[in-house]
C-alpha cells in the first residue's frame, strides 16, 4: 500500500492511520476501540471511559522511577467541514490526504490535525522504549470540539500527575497558552405552522465565505453567511411581502457559518427582486473585499410547497437580523486579543420548527453571563423554546509556572528561540483540568497548522516533526 506520510516516523505513521478511522465529535467509538487495542498490544494499562476517553499509563523509564508523573492530553474528535461540491461521507470514508508545497491537507474537508497531531503524538511516545521519561498518563479526550464533554466527564482519581502538557495549542513549538476562554451554547426553538405555498417562490443562496474557527478567527471580520442571508431577505422585504418557507445554515457551533440558504414566496416582481438582491450582493461584496472576496450571492426560482405564516416569518428574521455575533469585547492589556464574542453558528428548519444555535465565549463569567441574558431575553420576545448547554470554564493566567520553566528551556534548545506566552480566545480543555485539578502546572504546545475548521485545514510537516521533536525533549527534562 502506498503512503501519502512518511511511516519511518511513527507520529506521521498513526496520523495517516487516524485519518483513515471516522472520528468525528459523537462518532468516536471505533477511534476509542482502536487506542485500547493499541494499548493492549503494547502491553500498557489503560481506562476506557462510556463517553469514548481512553487514558494509557506508561511506566516510567530506567532512572525515572522517582520523578512524578506527567500527563500528556490530547482530543481525538475533529470538527467534520466538507466543501459544498465535496460528497465525503464523515461517518464511513476516510480523509483523502495530500501533500503541497510541505503542507499536509485533505482533499475537500477538514484535516483533523486539530487535534490528531496530539493524539499520535502520544501514541509515537507510549510505542518508542527508546525515550526517557518519568511516568507518562495519556490522556485522550473524546468530544471536546461540542463542548469539552470528554474533558468534563474525566475522573479525579484517574490522574496523579499534577504537571500537564495539553497538545491543542499549537504555536509551531515556540508559542504556549497562559489563558483561554469559557463558553456556553444557547439553542432556541420555533413552532411553524407550514401553510400551503400560493405565491412564487424563490431560493437565495450566500457561499464562498472562508468560514474558520469561532473563537480563532472571530475577530478577523469574516462573514457570518446567516447573517448575510437574513440582511439580504430583510432588504429584499423593502419592496414587499416576503414570507420563508425554509431556512438552513452552519453545521458546527464552533465554526463560522460559511453558507446558507433561504427559500420563500413572495409578491415583489421578479425584475425588481433580482436587481435589489444583486445590487446589495454588491454592497456586501465591498464590505467583506478583505476577509472573504468569493463571497457568492445566488437568487433563483423554487419550487415551493408551503410557507410559514407571514407572522412567523417576520419574527424570525427580524430575530435572525439583531441576533449578535461576532467580537464583543477585545482586551485592552493583551494586543489584539479578544475577551467575549459570539457566533450565529446553525439555523435548521425541520418539518414543524426552525431550530437556531448560538455560541458565547469569554475569558469572563460575566460577560457570557451578561449575553446569555440578551438572548434569553429576545428568545422571550419573539417565541422560541430556549436551552442552554456546553458550558465550560475558563482558564485564567497564572503568573508562577515551574512547568513554563522548563519548556522555556526545551524551546531554546530545539528551537533556538524563546518561548512565547499568548493568551487565546478559543476554549481549552485547560480549563476544565484547572478546574477538577487546582494544583496542576499546565502548559500547550502544538505544530504549526492553519485553516482549522475549515476545509482549508493544512498542517505543516516540518512544524509536525520538529514540534514531536521538541516534546520528547520536554518531558525527558521533567
Amino acid at each position: 500500500m502506498e503512503h501519502v506520510l512518511d511511516w519511518s516516523k511513527a507520529h506521521q505513521k498513526y496520523f495517516e492511520e487516524m485519518a483513515g478511522i471516522p472520528h468525528g465529535s459523537y462518532h468516536e467509538k471505533e477511534y476509542s476501540d482502536y487506542l485500547v487495542e493499541f494499548a493492549k498490544k503494547q502491553g500498557l494499562r489503560y481506562k476506557q471511559y462510556d463517553i469514548g476517553n481512553v487514558i494509557i499509563y506508561k511506566d516510567a523509564s530506567e532512572g525515572y522511577e522517582d520523578h512524578p508523573a506527567v500527563v500528556i492530553q490530547a482530543h481525538m474528535d475533529m470538527v467534520c467541514e466538507k466543501t459544498p461540491e465535496s460528497d465525503h461521507d464523515f461517518e464511513k470514508d476516510p480523509l483523502k490526504l495530500y501533500i503541497e508545497d510541505g503542507w499536509l491537507h485533505a482533499k475537500g474537508t477538514t484535516l483533523g490535525a486539530d487535534d490528531g497531531t496530539g493524539v499520535c503524538y502520544m501514541l509515537a511516545i507510549l510505542e518508542d522504549k527508546s525515550l526517557s521519561h518519568p511516568a507518562l498518563e495519556c490522556v485522550f479526550t473524546s468530544m471536546e470540539e461540542i463542548g469539552l464533554d470528554g474533558a468534563l466527564a474525566l475522573e479525579p482519581e484517574d490522574l496523579k500527575g499534577r504537571r500537564y502538557i495539553n497538545l491543542d495549542g499549537g504555536g509551531g513549538g515556540v508559542e504556549t497558552v497562559i489563558t483561554a476562554a469559557g463558553g456556553l451554547r444557547w439553542n432556541g426553538v420555533m413552532a411553524l405552522s407550514r401553510n400551503e405555498a400560493v405565491k412564487q417562490g424563490y431560493r437565495l443562496t450566500i457561499g464562498g465565505l472562508a468560514g474558520g474557527h469561532s473563537g480563532g478567527c472571530i475577530h478577523m471580520e469574516k462573514g457570518n453567511a446567516i447573517k448575510l442571508c437574513a440582511r439580504i431577505l430583510k432588504e429584499l422585504q423593502k419592496e414587499g411581502t416576503l414570507i420563508l418557507s425554509a431556512v438552513d445554515g452552519g453545521s458546527k457551533d464552533n465554526a463560522i457559518p460559511r453558507d446558507c440558504w433561504a427559500e420563500f414566496v413572495t409578491d415583489i416582481e421578479e425584475r425588481v427582486l433580482l436587481e435589489r438582491a444583486k445590487a446589495f450582493g454588491e454592497v456586501l461584496r465591498s464590505e467583506l473585499r478583505y476577509s472573504d472576496k468569493d463571497l457568492t450571492v445566488v437568487l433563483e426560482k423554487a419550487e415551493i410547497t408551503k410557507a410559514w405564516t407571514k407572522e412567523e416569518s417576520d419574527k424570525f428574521l427580524d430575530f435572525l437580523f439583531i441576533c449578535p455575533t461576532g467580537l464583543r469585547h477585545r482586551n485592552m492589556n493583551i494586543k489584539d486579543h479578544t475577551i467575549a464574542s459570539e457566533n450565529l453558528a446553525v439555523v435548521k428548519t425541520k418539518e414543524n420548527q426552525v431550530e437556531v444555535s448560538v455560541s458565547m465565549r469569554s475569558a469572563f463569567e460575566s460577560y457570557i453571563d451578561e449575553m446569555a441574558e440578551e438572548l434569553r431575553i429576545m428568545g422571550r420576545l419573539y417565541g422560541f423554546a430556549q436551552e442552554e448547554g456546553g458550558k465550560y470554564p475558563a482558564w485564567g493566567f497564572e503568573e508562577n509556572s515551574a512547568l513554563r520553566g522548563v519548556m522555556r528551556e526545551s524551546v531554546k534548545r530545539c528551537m533556538g528561540k524563546e518561548l512565547v506566552e499568548k493568551a487565546v480566545h478559543g476554549g481549552l480543555e485547560c480549563g476544565v483540568a484547572k478546574n477538577k485539578w487546582p494544583d496542576m502546572d499546565i502548559v500547550t504546545l502544538g505544530p504549526a497548522s492553519e485553516g482549522a475548521h475549515s476545509p482549508d485545514e493544512k498542517l505543516n510537516l516540518k512544524s509536525f516533526d520538529d514540534c514531536y521533536d521538541l516534546l520528547c525533549d520536554l518531558i525527558s527534562h521533567l
